[in-house]
C-alpha cells in the first residue's frame, strides 16, 4: 500500500531525535497508595478514573476543573511562602523608593527671571531611580524568590499526582511527602535560574541608567545584548527540569540531560509555556492596584494552574522524546539488519521486534482469522470400533 504520509505530492518530513544519545527514558514514579477509607465493615470507599482529554495541556485544564477544591487546598500550604515575594514587591517596594527617593523635587530650574536657579536634574533623578532604587529592589525580590523555592516541590508534587490520578486526601501530608523528597532540588534549579534573571535585569537596569546620565556606549549596549541572548535560552532549562523533577524518577544529571533533549525537541511549545509563566510577573509592574488583582488571582487559581501547565509541559516533552527514540531505535536496527544482509540472526531479531509495526504481526492474525476452527471433540465420547 502507497505511504500516506504524502501529501501535495511532497513527502512527510522524517522526524529527527535531536540530541538523542543523551536521552534518558524514565518512567513516571509510583507513588505509595493512600489506605482506602473503609465505609461499611470490610467495604472500602470506591476511587473511580477520571475521563480526561489526551492532549496533555487540555489534560492539565480539565485536571483543575475537576479537582479544582483539592488542589487549592495543596496550594494554601504554598501561598505563605509566595506571599514573602508579594509583600516585597507590594509593600517593601514603595517604602524603599519613597526612602531612597524622597519627595521634594524641584524641576523649574532655569525657566524665567525670578525663579529659583538651583533645581533637580531630571536624567539625574530618573538614573537614581533606575539603579538606587530598582536593582535593589530586584535584588530583594530575587532573595524572596530563593525562600520560596524549596515550597515548589510540595505544589508540583500534589499537581503531578493529581494528573496521573493518583489518589490522596491527606493535602498536609501529600504536600510535604513532596516537600520532604524534592525541596533541595527545587532550591538549587530555581536559584540558578533567579541569579541567570538578576543579571539579564541588572545588565538591562544599568544601560537605562548609562543613557540617562548620556554616558552609555557600545560596551554597555552588548552587555545587554549577550544577557538576554545567552540569558533566555538558560532560563528555560531550569523550568524544563523543575517540571520533571516531581514526575519522573531521574537523577539530577540525568534530569538536566532530558531537559536539555526536551527543550531542543519541543522548542515553540517550551518557549510559549514559559512566556506566559513569566507573563503575572510583568503584569505586576503596571501599577500597584493591577499588581493586587494579580496576586489575588495568583493565590486563587493561579499557582494551581501553573503547576498542572509545567506537569503537562512535561508530560507532553518525554512522550514525544520517547516516540521519537522508539522510532530511532527501530530505524538503527533495521539499517543493522541491512548491513548484515539479511542473515538471519538480523532479521529474525528484527521480525520478533517490529512485525507488528511493519504490517506483517496484522498480516498473520488476517491470515490466523481466515483457518476454519477446529470441530470440537468431546474427549469423555468413546471412539467407534472400526
Amino acid at each position: 500500500m502507497a505511504n500516506q504520509t504524502q501529501t501535495a505530492g511532497k513527502p512527510a518530513r522524517e522526524p529527527k531525535f535531536l540530541l538523542g544519545k543523551f536521552f534518558v527514558d524514565a518512567d513516571v514514579v509510583v507513588e505509595p497508595e493512600e489506605p482506602a477509607k473503609i465505609v461499611v465493615a470490610g467495604m472500602a470507599e470506591a476511587r473511580p478514573k477520571k475521563e480526561y482529554p489526551d492532549s496533555p495541556f487540555k489534560k492539565a485544564g480539565a485536571v483543575v476543573r475537576a479537582n479544582f477544591a483539592l488542589l487549592l487546598k495543596g496550594s494554601l500550604w504554598f501561598a505563605p511562602a509566595a506571599l514573602v515575594f508579594m509583600l516585597v514587591f507590594l509593600v517593601a517596594a514603595p517604602f524603599f523608593e519613597n526612602y531612597v527617593m524622597g519627595g521634594g523635587y524641584n524641576f523649574m530650574q532655569g525657566v524665567g527671571v525670578g525663579l529659583h536657579p538651583g533645581g533637580d536634574n531630571i536624567a539625574v533623578s530618573v538614573a537614581t531611580l533606575y539603579w538606587d532604587v530598582y536593582q535593589p529592589l530586584l535584588m530583594m525580590l530575587a532573595g524572596a524568590g530563593i525562600i520560596v523555592a524549596p515550597f515548589i516541590a510540595g505544589l508540583f508534587y500534589c499537581a503531578k499526582r493529581s494528573y496521573y490520578q493518583d489518589y490522596y486526601s491527606k493535602i498536609t501530608r501529600t504536600f510535604f511527602m513532596g516537600f520532604a523528597k524534592y525541596w533541595w532540588k527545587y532550591l538549587v534549579t530555581a536559584t540558578v535560574g533567579i541569579l541567570i534573571a538578576l543579571a539579564m535585569g541588572t545588565a538591562l537596569l544599568n544601560q537605562l541608567t548609562l543613557e540617562q546620565l548620556g554616558t552609555a556606549d557600545a560596551g554597555s549596549m552588548a552587555a545587554v545584548v549577550l544577557a538576554f541572548i545567552f540569558g533566555a535560552p538558560l532560563l528555560v532549562i531550569p523550568m524544563v527540569m523543575m517540571s520533571l523533577f516531581a514526575t519522573y524518577g531521574m537523577s539530577f544529571r540525568d534530569t538536566f540531560k532530558d531537559a536539555i533533549v526536551l527543550i531542543v525537541n519541543n522548542p515553540f511549545v517550551t518557549v510559549i509555556c514559559g512566556v506566559l509563566s513569566a507573563a503575572p510577573l510583568l503584569l505586576l509592574m503596571i501599577n500597584n492596584i493591577f499588581a493586587i488583582i494579580i496576586c489575588i488571582l495568583m493565590l486563587l487559581v493561579g499557582f494551581v494552574f501553573w503547576a498542572q501547565s509545567w506537569t503537562a509541559l512535561a508530560d507532553r516533552g518525554m512522550t514525544r522524546c520517547k516516540a521519537l527514540k522508539a522510532y530511532t531505535d527501530k530505524k538503527a536496527l533495521i539499517a543493522l539488519r541491512d548491513r548484515k544482509g539479511g542473515g538471519k540472526a538480523g532479521a529474525a531479531s528484527a521480525k520478533v521486534q517490529y512485525a507488528e509495526d511493519a504490517g506483517e504481526g496484522q498480516a498473520k492474525k488476517k491470515n490466523n482469522a481466515k483457518q476454519p476452527p477446529k470441530p470440537y471433540v468431546n474427549p469423555k465420547k468413546k471412539k467407534k470400533k472400526k
